[in-house]
């Protein structure tokens, strides 16, 4: 199987999971992952796994990154979205190809 990770094929850039955005902005901010998850009510574990992309950024996520950040809860829903799709795109883009454009 194909490496899902691999560099996308129309702009070149592998896909981000949102979870290395909010390593960066937690970085830049000098706060802890621990920190960051008691301010927003969740569990460090869950903070931690998005961190390093093993769990997506859910809506209910989207909206507490939102509030504590004072960003819009659909930039981080976006990013999950962008992501999700680049990894089915390599995952799925042998199958793709054999689809049939249908006419309009």
């Amino acid at each position: 199987m194909d490496d899902p990770n691999r560099s996308d094929p129309i702009n070149g850039m592998p896909p981000i999971h949102p979870g290395e955005f909010l390593a960066e902005i937690l970085e830049d901010r000098k706060m802890s992952q621990a920190g960051f998850a008691r301010i927003i009510g969740v569990s460090a574990m869950r903070i931690s796994h998005v961190v390093r992309g093993e769990r997506p950024v859910t809506a209910e996520l989207a909206l507490r990154f939102g509030r504590a950040l004072g960003q819009s809860p659909q930039l981080w829903s976006n990013w999950q979205a962008n992501y999700d799709l680049k990894i089915a795109q390599n995952n799925l883009a042998q199958d793709l190809t054999k689809i049939p454009r249908l006419a309009a």
